[in-house]
């Protein structure tokens, strides 16, 4: 993808480089805590020999990708032979598409750690501008305009912009979501306190729409018109480009909090930018503690623009004269 040419061919680099030497067992993806493999301190990136011996301190965590393109994580307080990890894994579980999409996030990872520190890590990657919107409203909405989705379940997020709402936002109590038909029928509508939604199509009410309108407002009583412009998501229909993503998506990455990481960079890279977000969130409510996970999942939002912050920021960039 264009967007993303700049991050591909580091990518392949590095990618033609691991596959010119299989000089090691596994690639360190992402890491927490003083640990040591024989007795070199394990960073992310670090390449693990067979012979290497793994002490793993308490509170303590690894995310190692092995040359056949399957996954580990540790996470308890011991000592791990390098080469008993590798065999016990199943031969059949590899993938060149989990090793692709894991060597992607070191990649990121390294490339960052090396160019900066501080409060500015992270900050050399391009943005993509990837997802498309209208603009600032009274309640703006993270997620694109108009979303694409491969599977049943979408989580949708808000935030209540201050300057055109004129309302200090911790004095919202409820928003409701409206969800309607393309005629603006409506579905059904559910209030909620937070600032965040996940709509399910499996519902009785949505199993029948390929295509909704949602929109999100302000249920408070005192509070009237302050809602977002209607969002539209849509089901993705079947062909077969559709099922070789989907069938793709199945073969890489796990239920664990690295393989969620390496789906949401497979589903940043094919476009589907709301369900790789909802992957990165899966990553890290399974790991809360490893920073490698926020930090990925922050540097998305930011190139994607899709949080407060980036959405505020590109909308002053490009109407500079909104700009104090």
């Amino acid at each position: 993808m264009k967007t993303k040419s700049l991050f591909l061919v580091a990518l392949m680099l590095l990618i033609g480089g691991t596959t010119m030497a299989q000089d090691y067992a596994f690639r360190v993806l992402t890491a927490k805590g003083n640990n040591t493999a024989s007795k070199n301190a394990i960073r992310v990136g670090s390449k693990l020999n067979n012979s290497d011996v793994i002490v793993m301190e308490e509170g303590g965590y690894l995310g190692l990708l092995h040359t056949n393109g399957q996954t580990v994580e540790l996470r308890t307080k011991g000592t791990y032979k390098v080469n008993e990890l590798a065999s016990n894994l199943k031969a059949s579980n590899g993938s060149s598409l989990t090793a692709r999409y894991a060597n992607y996030v070191v990649s990121e990872l390294t490339t960052s750690a090396e160019e900066a520190s501080g409060d500015n890590r992270y900050k050399h990657m391009q943005k993509t501008g990837a997802v498309k919107r209208a603009g600032l409203k009274k309640i703006t909405i993270l997620q694109e305009s108009k979303v694409k989705m491969l599977g049943d379940k979408m989580e949708i997020e808000w935030f209540v912009y201050e300057d055109l709402a004129n309302i200090n936002p911790k004095d919202v109590r409820e928003y409701r979501v409206v969800l309607t038909d393309l005629r603006n029928k409506e579905l059904y509508s559910e209030v909620t306190k937070e600032t965040s939604y996940v709509i399910d199509f499996s519902r009785p009410e949505l199993k029948d729409q390929t295509t909704i309108l949602y929109r999100v407002e302000v249920a408070d009583e005192d509070k009237k018109n302050i809602n977002s412009d209607n969002q539209v998501i849509a089901k993705e229909k079947e062909d077969a480009a559709k099922k070789e993503i989907r069938e793709q998506l199945d073969q890489i990455g796990d239920d664990t909090a690295l393989g969620h990481l390496i789906k949401a960079q497979y589903l940043e890279e094919t476009g589907y930018y709301a369900e790789a977000a909802m992957a990165y969130k899966a990553a890290i409510s399974l790991a809360p503690d490893v920073e490698t996970y926020k930090i990925l999942y922050d540097s998305f939002t930011e190139r994607a623009t899709m949080s407060e912050k980036a959405i505020i920021e590109h909308n002053k960039t490009k109407n500079p004269a909104t700009n104090e």
